[in-house]
């Protein structure tokens, strides 16, 4: 069965930096993650719905035809990378459900490379994620979620309404710093800052995101509200 999982050697947006990445389609996604009913930053977006089904399917539409589409395999794209990259960034849009085993093995041969693995997954509480926790931090929507993570031994991220602000500050008992790429240091990037890799350093700080995307709206009674 092809696996359906697709690296791309290179990746335009400016967050991210010129990085391999890989995506899944939605069926990837575990139920647990209330954004995946709407409002996720990555599925509202057009052409990463068109992305995740070229993956489910193995077909794309060519000018109006059906043809095979080329999922493209981690040695592939390692191959192809630019110089610059330092880090791969496992699931721009899609999660791990019913790959844990072959990201795993992918994750092993990165290290291998020499390269940063980053990944997160909100399929944290399943058994069959638990040997992630190496490489992938969970996702969590709330603080109280972070504890729980934390307690399982994950490295953790968690979605604010706003900006906490710059630098380490300790939240309900929990140390957290903003990614400084949505919200303070424009000129960094994931390629640079390389703060949500799980190591010794980094392992206990928690990443806070602001919510965003097109459904940052109607979703900002899903996460974390520093007013509660």
């Amino acid at each position: 069965m092809q696996r359906k999982v697709h690296y791309n050697h290179s990746y335009s947006g400016r967050k991210l930096g010129n990085i391999v990445v890989s995506y899944s389609p939605k069926s990837s996604c575990p139920d647990t993650c209330t954004l995946k009913t709407g409002g996720c930053y990555a599925w509202d977006l057009y052409y990463m719905r068109i992305m995740g089904d070229k993956i489910e399917t193995g077909l794309q539409t060519v000018k109006g035809v059906k043809k095979k589409f080329h999922i493209r395999s981690l040695s592939e794209a390692l191959k192809k990378r630019a110089a610059v990259c330092k880090v791969v960034r496992h699931r721009v849009a899609g999660d791990i459900i019913g790959d844990v085993k072959n990201t795993v093995a992918d994750c092993i041969t990165i290290a291998k490379e020499g390269l940063t693995n980053i990944g997160y997954t909100h399929a944290w509480r399943e058994e069959e994620s638990q040997p992630l926790k190496e490489y992938f931090r969970a996702s969590c929507q709330t603080m109280e979620e972070v504890k729980e993570a934390r307690q399982n031994g994950w490295a953790a991220t968690v979605i604010f309404t706003e900006s906490i602000g710059k630098g380490k500050q300790v939240i309900d008992g929990q140390t957290v710093v903003m990614c400084p790429i949505d919200d303070y240091k424009k000129s960094v990037t994931c390629n640079s800052c390389r703060l949500c890799r799980v190591d010794d350093k980094t392992k206990d700080i928690t990443v806070g995101f602001k919510i965003h995307g097109n459904g940052a709206k109607k979703n900002s009674h899903k996460v974390q509200n520093l007013d509660k």
